[in-house]
């Protein structure tokens, strides 16, 4: 633990420099209490901008942060070691707050008033901001497992918002109980854990682990079973998915477009600080098991996606592809991998949260989200649906877009660790992939336009989010280097510099 000067004479043991490393979570738990108790604050438009300038001025404080950290040799760890501030925590928090933002601005641009007008959903939104925040920063399994149920508990309450709507209420739901079952699994692998060891300290246990694995391997196995269960479903990887679909369907877009943001990004960090960085590839079983989970997680994601004709469900079972394809950075166990996994998440932030908004836009005017919706959107909104269509060609991993390069750096990982039959079977579904992303463009180019659909032009709100998404997938396109560099500095584990190909 690291010791400072000066403590808090209102809290003893609290230093100043512990509040003010929590200063941006604590701006964002605050503001949206704010939020909720001023009642002038009533017009739509004026509660998404407080919630986007509160998103803001954490955005900004992180970043700041960050540019020390990347000056600083070390990390520091606080609040007496249960919270750590170095680049990879910083790095996932920024991801976390741009994609909050984005959320934000897609609910100002949702005209369904239920949700738009209210200033719950902004809280929620805020609130559950501060537990990813404080994931992508854990050092400790009580802390994690705290700010897992505050995602949880109130991404649930996102999903089933629209209470008097029977699909909301099913997805929420299916939502709640598999998510009961998952944190059951995760406390009972975090308590095995703690009598093998005696703590929940990250560091301490990855200092126990080489010792524990000789001693005890089968109950060692069993405990990092139970943990992948209960990270697996924040990452909606298969067989833990199920809720997904549903969940995603009868949701709210911009609620749908956060879980499949928000808790993906905090499971991420968790999948990497507890197996990359504090485990180790000392025991060998668990690059296996994270690989297979990779391989079942994106052939049936991608699979399912081409039969669906809800848009929203056929991101939600993209999103598990996406998610499967992800955790192949973290099965090959290498610094090239968890490079190329940040590279990937800062990639489907954008092309995600644009591919909801697109979902948005068409709903708004057609009260529709079904393949159909976007029938003739090319004839009515020609840069709506060349937005659009850019955000859904990077999902399929198409250059120039930040997918292309976040898929291929993620391939030559796998290469690189000798996982061929990893990256030929990530290849393979990547190709599958490219037939219900094209469906989508295909529709708004290629088919009639609605006799029905308002000659309306859209919010200007989602039209700014799609524009800013569409800027960042090029930028990390064609602009690789400084974004390539910054994961390099990020990485929470050593590594020399023959160990990335872009150094």
């Amino acid at each position: 633990m690291v010791e400072f000067r000066g403590h808090n004479t209102y809290f003893p043991g609290l230093s100043m420099q512990e509040i003010g490393i929590v200063s941006p979570e604590l701006i964002l738990a605050v503001g949206g209490m704010v939020l909720l108790v001023i009642p002038r604050l009533r017009s739509p438009n004026l509660l998404g901008l407080v919630s986007l300038a509160l998103v803001g001025a954490a955005l900004n404080l992180k970043l700041v942060d960050l540019l020390i950290a990347l000056r600083a040799p070390s990390s520091a760890v606080y609040f007496s070691g249960m919270l750590i501030l170095d680049r990879f925590a910083l790095f996932l928090q920024l991801a976390i707050l741009v994609a909050a933002a984005l959320v934000i601005l897609s609910v100002m641009g949702f005209e369904r008033e239920e949700v738009r007008s209210r200033r719950e959903f902004y809280v929620l939104l805020l609130w559950a901001t501060v537990g990813l925040l404080f994931v992508a920063g854990a050092q400790h399994l009580a802390l994690i497992y705290v700010g897992l149920e505050l995602i949880s508990l109130l991404s649930y309450l996102l999903v089933g918002f629209r209470k008097k709507d029977s699909l909301a209420v099913e997805g929420a739901l299916k939502y709640f109980l598999f998510g009961a079952l998952s944190t059951g699994a995760f406390l009972y692998g975090v308590s095995l854990l703690y009598g093998l060891t005696g703590t929940l300290d990250l560091s301490r246990l990855s200092a126990q682990v080489p010792a524990l694995v000789q001693q005890a391997p089968a109950l060692c196995l069993v405990a990092l079973l139970l943990v992948a269960v209960g990270l697996g479903f924040k990452l909606a990887l298969v067989p833990f998915h199920m809720w997904a679909p549903d969940a995603y369907e009868g949701a709210p877009a911009p609620a749908a477009s956060f879980i499949s943001l928000g808790p993906k990004l905090a499971g991420v960090a968790l999948l990497a600080r507890i197996f990359l960085v504090s485990l180790t590839p000392e025991m060998h079983s668990w690059p296996l098991l994270l690989g297979g989970l990779s391989v079942l997680t994106m052939t049936l994601g991608n699979v399912a996606a081409l039969v669906q004709t809800n848009v929203k469900r056929l991101l939600a079972y993209s999103s598990i592809a996406h998610a499967g394809t992800m955790v192949i950075g973290l099965a090959v166990a290498t610094p090239f991998g968890l490079a190329a996994l940040l590279y990937y998440l800062l990639a489907y932030v954008l092309m995600n949260a644009a591919a909801f908004i697109g979902v948005i836009v068409v709903g708004n005017t057609t009260g529709r989200e079904d393949l159909g919706a976007f029938s003739g959107l090319a004839q009515r909104e020609p840069a709506v649906a060349a937005m659009i269509t850019l955000a859904f060609l990077s999902l399929a991993g198409i250059p120039p877009l930040a997918g292309f390069f976040a898929k291929m750096w993620i391939f030559g990982a796998a290469l690189k660790a000798g996982a061929v039959g990893l990256a030929v079977v990530a290849a393979v579904n990547s190709v599958i992939a490219l037939f219900y992303y094209v469906r989508v463009i295909k529709a708004m180019y290629l088919e009639p336009a609605l006799s029905s659909a308002p000659a309306r032009l859209p919010s200007r709100w989602p039209i700014l989010g799609l524009a800013l998404c569409t800027l960042g997938l090029l930028a990390l396109g064609l602009g690789q280097g400084p974004w390539l560099t910054l994961t390099a500095r990020a990485l929470p584990v050593p590594f020399q510099p023959g160990d990335l190909p872009w150094l």
